[in-house]
């Protein structure tokens, strides 16, 4: 606490555009101070100590340090993290995290941007993603319930070998007024199917496609805008866009364009405390879709602030039928991971064998 105490006292108190400026600064030094020793992401660790007190420049500054293994004032953690010096451990001996609260969207996607670019497949790998999903789903005669499923899906991140995606049906939840209708997919019931490389730039969702995108945010913007979504605000298109990105696995300079990207959106506000569809607090920004009434929100781990989820809340009762504040569709990242090898899976119905 008395270094937090000397922290304060050396960072002056700002807001509005000064802070601004200052969380840009803090996150640039921070990033190019761990460029050159960069660990694996998923081998980091946050820093035991409280941000209580502290000015959100300095608290965003702290944040960041605690998830760059180049910042100075750490030690090597295990496995491979990095705990703060003099920090006091938990009465179990684990590190306690950092929970900020940041005030800005701005500060969210900066802190994002950061937090480091994941998984880096080599040559004939898979990328592994497991997630869970939520989504309304009709029947043609007014039934309407929310579908639930946990997928994992395995994609060659070169896109040169058939993968796989297995989808586990979890129990569905019935949508606001209305029955879950006799027709719902049970609970327990599981598919695997074959996953074949995909032909065309635009579709294809791999490491090494990503790879080829470009990594500056007004270049990254500029693909957003290849997805127009058909009509309605142009901006919410971008910002869904970019939403879609947020979880995918691809190097750190596009991994960064992606948040930064974003931050060029206008319109988007802080959310604050949100709930995944896994059941994991976050911290949220969203973007009203107004044709539809929902706000798309992305969710980002409170202490490391990485992307682990969306979900789709509305905000107008009338136009979505459904009360306000009720999550429509949700997705939440669990794990993202790197395969030699995919399961064997059959084709899907109508689908043939990779060529």
């Amino acid at each position: 606490m008395r270094r937090l105490r000397e922290l304060r006292g050396e960072v002056p108190e700002m807001s509005g555009a000064v802070l601004t400026e200052a969380e840009r600064s803090f996150v640039s030094m921070l990033r190019a101070e761990g460029a050159g020793s960069r660990a694996p992401a998923r081998s980091r660790r946050p820093l035991v100590v409280t941000a209580a007190g502290l000015t959100t420049a300095a608290a965003a500054a702290l944040a960041v340090a605690l998830t760059l293994p180049g910042s100075p004032g750490g030690q090597a953690g295990s496995p491979g993290g990095r705990t703060g010096t003099g920090t006091p451990p938990t009465s179990t001996g684990s590190p306690a995290p950092v929970v900020l609260k940041p005030v800005s969207v701005a500060e969210v996607l900066d802190l994002a941007a950061a937090a480091g670019d994941g998984v880096a497949p080599g040559p004939g790998q898979f990328v592994v993603t497991e997630s869970v999903v939520m989504a309304t789903a009709e029947f043609g005669d007014g039934g309407r319930y929310l579908y639930r499923a946990k997928l994992t899906n395995w994609v060659s991140a070169d896109n040169t070998r058939p993968g796989a995606s297995r989808s586990e049906q979890l129990e569905p939840l019935a949508y606001p007024g209305l029955p879950i209708p006799p027709q719902a997919p049970r609970a327990g019931t599981v598919n695997l199917q074959l996953v074949c490389p995909v032909k065309g730039g635009a579709a294809r969702q791999d490491y090494a496609y990503y790879a080829t995108l470009p990594a500056d945010p007004k270049g990254m913007l500029a693909y957003f805008g290849r997805f127009s979504g058909g009509g309605g605000d142009k901006n919410f298109y971008l910002w869904k866009a970019g939403g879609e990105l947020a979880g995918a696995a691809m190097p750190a300079a596009q991994h960064t364009a992606v948040f930064q990207a974003l931050k060029l959106i206008p319109g988007a506000a802080l959310v604050g405390d949100a709930q995944d569809v896994a059941g994991r607090t976050g911290t949220a920004i969203g973007y009203v879709d107004t044709r539809f009434g929902l706000r798309r929100e992305l969710i980002f781990d409170p202490v490391t602030f990485r992307f682990i989820g969306s979900r789709d809340v509305v905000v107008d009762a009338a136009k979505a039928q459904a009360p306000v504040g009720t999550v429509l569709g949700a997705t939440a990242q669990l794990s993202v991971t790197v395969a030699d090898e995919a399961p064997a899976a059959p084709p899907g119905p109508k689908q043939g064998a990779c060529a």
